[in-house]
């Protein structure tokens, strides 16, 4: 049975809006239209028969991207009528009008009937697109009032083949980034600006997906679906004129890293932030004895955990105690900072590339 992970949270630096393994228990945070439906804790997007449209749209609130987003989701697409071929595709949709919104079934991908989108294809259907598997990046013109293809990608594992596939996506510093299957290198890297495709001065938006089918069908299914917003840096650190020490390196199984944060000496009232490689993960954070536990995730090969100070408390410098579970064992570090010198350690990832 699935672990149930459903809410949304502040932790001092990351915001987990919406994180989920079993949609059975999504009903309040997500809004379900046309044929988007529940099917034993998976969000099926759309069935398994011809010309079906469904959507499904975080509803709570809008996101604020002004410092950019992540989202992370695995999906499934399998056949239960085997005499035609799989189609037409889904798509994770950012918008800024409304959580109620649909568009239209086949080559449409239940989007385009929208204005001011930006979607991300997985489109399984050749349309004279030069492939029925691959992903494509799109958002609307005004002028013409139609969708352009901004980029496609070919060349990606196959997603028909009734296996999980894992997607992330980040927008940072009006760069969108996707991988799939795989936290090493995008599959797509693009640098957009997100906010005037859809028409958003205040940087705020709608996440979703949407999905369709023609007389190519089959069942498009989300198995887990989070969402979190990056927190500003911290205004009162200069990072330029820090001077970061690395003190060694911390080798992990898995990408998926529980931090613990702590002081282990006296409480004298020491403030910290936490940088993990572009992300800062804790910000202005008052150190005492109980620890701050929370979630993060390694991209790439390795990434530099950064200890910064805001103050050198009572007794200087501050000193943190940071524990690393990557599930399998627990790893214990002790960084110092100052006001001009950091200390950072380095995670290192040497587990498989398995992430579904």
């Amino acid at each position: 049975m699935m672990l149930v992970m459903f809410f949304a949270m502040r932790m001092d630096g990351q915001n987990y809006l919406f994180q989920i393994n079993d949609f059975k228990a999504s009903d309040e945070s997500i809004n379900l239209k046309g044929a988007c439906s529940i099917v034993e804790g998976k969000l099926r997007l759309a069935p398994d028969k011809a010309n079906q449209v469904g959507a499904c749209w975080y509803k709570a609130r809008k996101i604020d991207f002004s410092e950019g987003f992540e989202t992370e989701f695995t999906f499934l697409i399998t056949k239960d009528d085997r005499s035609v071929l799989p189609g037409d595709g889904f798509a994770f949709v950012i918008q800024a009008q409304s959580p109620e919104l649909t568009g239209g079934i086949g080559d449409d991908i239940g989007y385009k009937k929208i204005p001011y989108v930006v979607a991300l294809e997985f489109d399984i259907k050749d349309d004279n697109e030069g492939s029925r598997n691959h992903i494509n990046l799109s958002f609307y013109n005004p002028e013409t009032k139609t969708y352009r293809q901004y980029a496609t990608v070919h060349e990606i594992p196959e997603i028909t083949d009734g296996k999980p596939h894992f997607t992330r996506i980040i927008y940072r510093d009006g760069r969108l980034q996707i991988y799939l299957d795989s936290y090493l290198f995008p599959v797509l890297s693009v640098k957009l600006d997100v906010a005037s495709k859809i028409n958003s001065p205040d940087h705020s938006a709608w996440l979703g997906f949407t999905s369709s089918t023609s007389d190519s069908h089959a069942n498009h299914d989300l198995i887990s679906w989070s969402i979190k917003e990056f927190a500003p840096p911290p205004p009162d650190i200069a990072i330029d004129s820090v001077i970061v020490l690395e003190k060694g390196s911390l080798q992990v199984k898995n990408r998926k890293l529980t931090i613990s944060v702590w002081d282990h000496n006296t409480v004298d009232g020491d403030i910290v932030s936490l940088k993990l490689g572009e992300e800062w993960i804790l910000t202005e954070y008052e150190l005492t004895a109980k620890k701050n536990t929370f979630e993060s995730t390694i991209i790439g090969f390795s990434q530099d955990l950064i200890l910064y100070a805001h103050n050198v408390g009572m007794v200087p410098p501050n000193t943190v105690t940071i524990s690393v579970f990557d599930g399998m064992t627990t790893q214990r570090v002790s960084l110092e900072s100052n006001m001009e010198t950091s200390e950072a350690i380095k995670i290192v990832f040497t587990g498989e590339e398995v992430n579904k």
